[in-house]
């Protein structure tokens, strides 16, 4: 079993609990010096709660490895951990107005392109791993159902504001 989805699986976690301290200083006590920190307290909670999902999903990663006694390849389990800290490092440094100038935006704009994608990959790459060839297929219809939407949706916009 990969040990190191349950040990950044309780790093994220952690951060969760600790981001809860400043989460409370801004909503119910209203202190200045944390609102002068975190100038976007939509985005501090939310990124709260994603450290907390993260963390759901590392176990839930865990418990499957356990169940079936296989071990996911390291080519799954490193972009999972990556993204699994990053995307909620996204939204926390999104909470702050230090992402957008220096050395923060830089490493903002990498975390905010290579974080999502190593998620997605990750994801998939586990889905082909323990999910059946039906649940494959009919997660695949769904996803091309989704893009039709949304491209049927957006040539509609298109084509009002060009009338418009």
């Amino acid at each position: 079993m990969n040990i190191h989805l349950l040990e950044w699986g309780i790093v994220s976690f952690i951060i969760g609990v600790i981001l809860s301290l400043p989460m409370a200083a801004i909503y119910y006590d209203n202190s200045p010096p944390w609102a002068k920190l975190f100038t976007n307290p939509r985005k501090l909670k939310s990124a709260h709660l994603d450290f907390f999902m993260q963390a759901l999903s590392a176990g839930l990663v865990y418990l499957l490895e356990l169940s079936t006694s296989s071990e996911l390849p390291l080519f799954i389990v490193i972009p999972l951990i990556f993204g699994m800290i990053c995307n909620p490092l996204i939204l926390l440094m999104e909470s702050t107005s230090y992402y957008r100038s220096g050395f923060t935006a830089i490493f903002y704009r990498f975390l905010k392109y290579t974080s999502p994608v190593s998620l997605l990959f990750a994801w998939i790459a586990i889905a082909m791993y323990f999910l059946p060839l039906t649940l494959i297929i009919f997660l695949s219809i769904l996803l091309l159902t989704g893009l039709i939407i949304i491209g049927n949706h957006r040539r509609k916009l298109n084509l009002e504001a060009e009338s418009a």
